[in-house]
């Protein structure tokens, strides 16, 4: 079941029903507001409203869908950062070695 949009969001990351729940609450309010013509009077309410459905797309895009920031494995980043290191070594190893042996076409075939 779906919290009402104007409850906290408080024990950890909202599910998909509360965030469409918040987006439709969203929308209802900008039609109406519209409707009534005070929508541009109402843009000090809305950005307080787009402030809390930021917070609450955010922790969910993040907490529960990790596509923004994946959580980690400390093991995994560490030979993560080990492989870029060594590649990142062997290509300085390999331009140095490069301009060593530089031979230059004299064109004497």
């Amino acid at each position: 079941m779906a919290r009402h949009p104007e409850q906290p969001e408080r024990e950890g990351p909202p599910d998909a029903d509360t965030v469409r729940a918040h987006l439709v609450h969203l929308s209802d309010l900008i039609r109406r507001l519209d409707e009534e013509g005070a929508l541009l009077r109402a843009i000090p309410l809305l950005l307080r409203r787009l402030g809390d459905i930021r917070r609450v797309l955010f922790d969910y895009e993040v907490r529960v869908t990790e596509r923004l920031l994946p959580i980690e494995d400390p093991v995994e980043r560490d030979s993560l950062r080990i492989v870029r290191e060594a590649a990142e070594r062997e290509r300085h190893l390999s331009e140095e070695w490069g301009r060593d042996f530089e031979v230059e076409d004299t064109g004497d075939d």
